[in-house]
């Protein structure tokens, strides 16, 4: 039996011995491991070497995380996938949505009753829940992927059931993309930027200017000799390099050389800022965990 501070008895049960208090003595002593700064160039290499095959290659940071599952971030898992010509691969993933960039090859990308056909420069949102099929045709196909499989790991939650969530199936072709960041480019504006973009969402999502209700994903791009204002906000920023020489990032003081195709993690809340002293236009892919910042109203950006 437990005694009150009023000599009431309480029995013990199982309910009971769960419950752990904290007072001001302890309650601030766990602390979680930060968001590390991060390029993923062995990942890179692997998923672009023609003798890799067909294969999944995860961006796992779980151990700097110390996440008992894979993790990009806290919460998403970026990952590369390859897939010889002729052949198929199947991804069996629990996720409340999916995100698919295709990188390098012509193919399709299929989720139940839904088949997309796609080029290089393509990307593709797809509900959670189900087999995802990614088929390469005449040539050998990389693909970008991120989802918020931590999300729902971190919850011991279930992918929703593909027909009654909020997230159908999406293309967003390349061509239509670039035309409307050639627009973006060619506006005159006073105004302090992040970069010219194209943000991508969806009926499913527009709430929150996402392209699932976890994950913003847009294409960034910043002229030559060019210089982002230094800023930060809440949600961790995947960024995939897509095009440019010369280019680099400062978070906090610290100098992160992009290299193409590799992907960047900017943790959240740090000061950061990109810089294009090359001769080409940069070009990026950027994931963020944003949905789930603009739905707490805690989305934290500011210029500094």
């Amino acid at each position: 039996m437990n005694t009150t501070t009023d000599g009431l008895s309480l029995p013990n049960t199982p309910y009971t011995s769960r419950a752990v208090y904290l007072t001001p003595s302890n309650g601030f002593g766990n602390q979680l491991p930060k968001v590390p700064s991060h390029i993923f160039v062995a990942e890179r290499d692997q998923a672009f070497n023609p003798a890799t095959g067909t294969a999944i290659i995860n961006l796992d940071l779980s151990d700097e995380l110390k996440t008992a599952y894979p993790a990009t971030t806290p919460n998403l898992l970026a990952r590369y996938v390859r897939v010889k010509a002729g052949e198929t691969q199947c991804l069996n993933l629990t996720t409340a949505g999916e995100v698919y960039y295709l990188l390098e090859g012509v193919g399709s990308i299929a989720k139940g009753e839904d088949l997309i056909n796609w080029v290089e420069g393509d990307s593709v949102c797809l509900p959670g829940g189900g087999e995802t099929v990614i088929t390469a045709k005449d040539t050998d196909c990389v693909i970008y992927s991120v989802t918020d499989e931590p999300t729902l790991s971190w919850h011991g939650a279930e992918s929703p059931a593909t027909k009654s969530g909020p997230i159908e199936a999406v293309h967003y072709p390349g061509d239509e993309v670039m035309r409307l960041l050639s627009d973006v480019q060619q506006r005159e504006t006073e105004e302090e930027m992040t970069g010219r973009f194209v943000l991508f969402t969806n009926a499913g999502a527009q709430t929150t200017n996402t392209v699932t209700r976890t994950i913003s994903l847009a294409i960034n791009s910043l002229e030559p000799g060019g210089i982002q204002t230094p800023h930060r906000h809440n949600a961790a920023a995947l960024t995939l390099c897509l095009g440019g020489s010369d280019v680099y990032s400062m978070i906090e003081g610290e100098k992160v050389q992009w290299q193409r195709h590799a992907v960047m993690v900017t943790p959240p809340a740090e000061l950061h800022a990109h810089h294009n002293e090359g001769e080409d236009m940069m070009l990026s892919l950027v994931a963020q965990d944003g949905g789930l910042f603009y739905n707490a109203r805690a989305v934290g950006f500011s210029f500094d």
